[in-house]
């Protein structure tokens, strides 16, 4: 495919690409809070911390960009998808997300293995973290595993910090009855929130002065009032108009991107089902300028 972004627009990379990327992380308000808290856990060393986040809010990207900004001499992660953890095997899928730095003999306990890894990470001044990916989807009995797995001590100094990653209803499974020592346990929770407008419009900016943008093309402010309606400020909805919209003028070699031009790739994102219900009902507001766009 051509590269608009380099050939027509002379920008040094793609700033809309769908996968994570923490070196376009954009801080705005709750983002700077979760990472905060998150920061603040591990100087505590203790505790459970919850990040929530409807998908595409940024989650992924928040953790690759902590995780870029610790002394990984100093700190050991490790990490699982929930998609990963049964009932039976939770400490073996945790055991192999640090499995690269721990040494295990043929017909050894597991469990014992991992403890003492835990043991000698904590007497070498060293930190440890779990991360629990699309933690929403875990099972109480899971849950309360890894409560105990953080509840493991040596010296009276707890052995794994443990971080939540899932979408909002894991708090709700976090509160629910029955796991009110899981509850006691998180220090911190946090949830991203999609973009209001005017960080919309500085998450694009953002993005493009991240490769080099120098007001070419230039973006009207009915263009960037349309991405945030249409993808109701998701920074992943965002990058998929973005990205579509970028292709659309580069093909036709335009340097000014205007209101028809987003609806026409918004329409075309319609047809192949990737906008949201809420999404898809908002385009009945623009059914006059859909029709004149149809009709040049």
């Amino acid at each position: 495919m051509l590269d608009v972004y380099k050939s027509v627009y002379n920008l040094q990379g793609q700033p809309f690409r769908l996968a994570p990327d923490h070196r376009f992380s954009f801080g705005h308000q709750t983002y700077n809070d979760a990472k905060s808290y998150l920061k603040y856990s591990i100087s505590q060393g203790e505790g459970i911390v919850a990040i929530t986040g409807a998908p595409g809010t940024g989650k992924t990207t928040l953790i690759s960009s902590l995780i870029s900004e610790l002394d990984l001499a100093q700190v050991q992660i490790g990490v699982v998808s929930n998609m990963q953890l049964g009932a039976n095997n939770l400490v073996e899928m945790v055991f192999d997300a640090f499995s690269s730095r721990i040494n295990i003999e043929h017909g050894s306990n597991v469990m014992n293995v991992f403890k003492q890894f835990l043991i000698q990470q904590s007497e070498a001044g060293k930190h440890v973290i779990l991360i629990v990916d699309e933690a929403q989807g875990l099972s109480a009995e899971l849950l309360e595993e890894l409560r105990l797995l953080s509840n493991l001590q040596h010296n009276e100094k707890l052995l794994l910090q443990i971080f939540l990653v899932g979408q909002e209803p894991l708090m709700d499974v976090i509160r629910s009855p029955g796991l009110e020592q899981l509850h006691q346990r998180i220090i911190a929770a946090a949830q991203l929130k999609p973009l209001d407008l005017d960080q919309t419009i500085d998450y694009i900016v953002h993005r493009l002065n991240c490769v080099g943008w120098k007001k070419d093309p230039v973006l009207t402010d009915e263009v960037c009032s349309l991405v945030h309606k249409f993808s109701e400020g998701v920074p992943r909805i965002i990058n998929l108009i973005c990205h579509r919209l970028f292709l659309h003028a580069g093909l036709k070699n335009k340097h000014e991107l205007v209101g028809g031009d987003a609806l026409i790739v918004i329409v075309e994102l319609h047809k192949e089902g990737l906008l949201t219900s809420v999404a898809r009902q908002a385009l009945s507001e623009y059914v006059g300028d859909i029709k004149g766009l149809a009709a040049r």
